[in-house]
């Protein structure tokens, strides 16, 4: 009998100590319970589908979505967002209406594209603070910065234009941005550059970029290729050494817009449209 009792403590030690020994027993005891007791259903499930849940659809309805310069987002209800349209323009950097089950689309400095589902932002009042963007999102502040924000479905009946640091352009078709992944790559970036403008196209005619030396390149936005998404795209303007892209503008025709140059204001459109891949013209006023 000592020797059964010192047998048996071996072996509950090895199966407490082993995951195999353990499973090994658990699969012998689970067979000798099906063996004793198995026999068929005696009893009749015919509620079935009765029992089935049915998730009831989302009703769809127009909201506004909202952002202020901080990154924090929300939407409110399109009515009140028609009512205070002026000051919500005003006071947030971006703001615009779409359905609540769409996407939103971030296009950022470091050639990312990230969406975010509409209901995975909290719906609020005006003032109410909303969430950052970081919390909804793959979206990074430190490492990234916000180029443009749009709805990805409006994206889906315009073309896009890419400008690069080091002044790479091009035009892609808003529909290679209706993606289901969180996070994908907007463009393709060559080592050390960075985008600094992506612009929905609509009735633009021309684009000017401006360097940091203070150069500006005025040109038609149809000299522009269309490019895949995952191309670099063409020079838009030939940059001096160490000089690169720091603004871009678009201008409709007629239209007049003013920006300040050595603290003096300039008129873009009394700027002379000449052709892409040129130096353009050091502006002095």
């Amino acid at each position: 009998r000592f020797e059964q009792t010192v047998a048996n403590i071996y072996r509950y030690e090895d199966i407490l100590e082993s995951h195999e020994s353990m499973s090994m027993v658990i699969q012998d005891e689970l067979g000798k319970i099906k063996k004793e007791y198995q026999a068929k259903r005696k009893t009749v499930i015919d509620n079935r589908e009765n029992a089935v849940y049915e998730e009831k659809p989302v009703e769809e309805i127009d909201v506004a979505f909202i952002m202020d310069r901080f990154g924090y987002a929300k939407t409110i209800d399109a009515t009140t967002y028609e009512r205070n349209k002026e000051t919500i323009q005003a006071e947030f950097k971006y703001s615009f209406v779409m359905k609540n089950t769409g996407k939103i689309c971030l296009f950022t400095s470091a050639g990312n594209l990230h969406t975010i589902k509409a209901m995975d932002l909290p719906q609020g009042k005006m003032r109410d603070k909303g969430v950052p963007i970081d919390n909804v999102s793959n979206y990074n502040a430190s490492d990234e910065t916000v180029i443009l924000v749009a709805s990805q479905s409006e994206l889906n009946l315009y073309r896009l234009i890419f400008t690069t640091k080091s002044s790479m352009m091009k035009t892609v078709d808003g529909g290679e941005f209706d993606v289901s992944k969180r996070t994908v790559a907007a463009t393709k970036l060559t080592d050390g550059d960075e985008l600094v403008n992506v612009e929905v196209l609509k009735e633009q005619k021309t684009v000017i970029l401006r360097t940091e030396d203070g150069y500006f390149l005025r040109f038609p936005v149809d000299t522009i290729p269309e490019k895949k998404k995952t191309a670099v795209g063409v020079r838009g303007m030939r940059l001096g050494k160490n000089d690169f892209v720091r603004d871009v503008y678009y201008l409709n025709d007629l239209e007049e817009k003013t920006v300040e140059h050595n603290n003096k204001k300039l008129e873009l459109a009394h700027l002379k449209i000449t052709s892409r891949d040129t130096k353009g013209t050091k502006v002095r006023i």
